[in-house]
């Protein structure tokens, strides 16, 4: 919740000068290793390619912070500092791990379940309460602390916090028995998809888009389903605003776009980085230091997740990456229908489905690699296809 919420840019005032983090990680993190110790946790939960090919993808990313070529490249170019990220990176990874582990049971799935709508459900309405106020300029950005930093200070990265949780309510919906839940959990989904409108963030147009299709297309009733496609329509010409209409109208176009030419450069520069140094790849985070070396257009981030991750990382990382991310799609696709219908676990196969699809449509134009919300619909979905398996091999004894 802490690393999805970000509660230190959104009430700064209370957590300058306190390491909230390290306050929740340290105890955490000894709490994992002291039931490990007394054989309390399920390591049988990862034992699976989803899991294999996760790890040995942060393997190639970690092994390129050490091999790659431009990371001790220093210029004006340089977007991030690798040894920040490396850390970073560590981080979701020893959390992914833990959450790996330790969610393997229906009642700690329930309350990891509601983690992204919850803290989902709040940022809608801080989006939206910024409209209302009138505190935002031309795009909105996530919350900031008095430093001007936050999680979701780019437009892009807010909005796809609205794309992949906008499945969750949608579903959520579905299981929810009473009348005001279940509609209230609905009626959440348009203030989602005016916070993306606001951000004028035309991958985020789009995901929000493919979710509301692929939602309508999985709708346990067809009839609420077809109506949920007219409704981001109308929602989208009614809300939609001057700016995001105007950048919607450059995606057809992109040869005439400025930035959509820039991204296809962009593409061409990581993707003879990666022919250079097929196995390392440039270096982790080191695509802004490698771009002058492999182009004379202005230097920029691949704005492209698959591109970012092989060019930096090596053809490795990215094969994983891809192995991952199908695994996890596959997994929910293949394993939905071994839950009772309107279970808990039936309905959340196909919002992390639907989150997934709309975050890898949008990773096809973005650079979503650091996207935390990723790993958290990852332990999601292991969990999911764990418990499936697990109830097969019941039914089967």
């Amino acid at each position: 919740m802490f690393n999805i919420l970000g509660p230190q840019y959104i009430w700064w005032w209370h957590f300058q000068g306190l390491r909230a983090f390290y306050l929740i990680a340290i105890p955490t993190i000894l709490g994992f290793l002291f039931g490990a110790i007394r054989g309390a946790l399920n390591f049988e939960i990862i034992k699976n390619k989803l899991v294999l090919f996760s790890v040995l993808y942060f393997f190639f990313v970690f092994l390129s912070y050490f091999t790659g070529p431009y990371i001790d490249v220093v210029n004006k170019w340089r977007f991030y500092d690798p040894y920040q990220v490396l850390i970073t990176m560590l981080k979701v990874f020893i959390f992914y791990f833990i959450g790996l582990v330790c969610i393997s049971e229906h009642k700690k799935l329930k309350y990891f379940a509601f983690i992204l709508p919850i803290a989902a459900l709040y940022l809608t309405y801080w989006a939206n309460m910024q409209y209302f106020s009138g505190r935002f300029f031309i795009r909105l950005s996530g919350p900031r602390d008095i430093t001007g930093a936050g999680m979701y200070s780019d437009e892009n990265n807010f909005a796809m916090l609205f794309v992949t949780a906008i499945p969750f309510f949608f579903y959520l919906g579905w299981y929810f028995k009473r009348w005001y839940l279940r509609w209230g959990a609905w009626l959440v989904v348009p203030f989602a998809w005016h916070a993306i409108f606001l951000t004028a963030s035309r991958g985020g147009l789009l995901g929000a888009g493919l979710v509301s299709l692929l939602a309508g297309l999985r709708s346990p009733k067809k009839i609420i389903g077809v109506a949920l496609i007219p409704a981001f329509i109308i929602a989208y010409v009614w809300q939609g605003g001057s700016v995001i209409k105007q950048r919607a109208q450059t995606i057809k176009t992109y040869e005439e776009e400025s930035s959509a030419r820039a991204r296809l450069e962009a593409w061409e520069a990581g993707l003879k980085m990666l022919m250079d140094n097929p196995l390392t790849g440039v270096g982790l985070a080191s695509f802004g230091q490698a771009f002058p070396f492999y182009s004379d257009k202005t230097p920029r981030m691949a704005h492209n997740t698959f591109v970012q991750i092989a060019a930096e990382s090596g053809i490795f990382a990215g094969l994983f990456y891809i192995l991952f991310m199908f695994c996890c799609v596959w997994g929910l696709f293949k394993y939905r229908n071994y839950f009772l219908r309107d279970s808990l676990e039936y309905y959340l196969c196909d919002a992390v489905l639907v989150s997934l699809c709309g975050f890898l449509a949008c990773s096809l134009f973005l650079t979503l690699n650091g996207f935390e919300i990723q790993f958290y619909l990852a332990i999601l979905a292991n969990t999911l296809i764990y418990l499936a398996q697990k109830s097969a091999d019941e039914k089967q004894a």
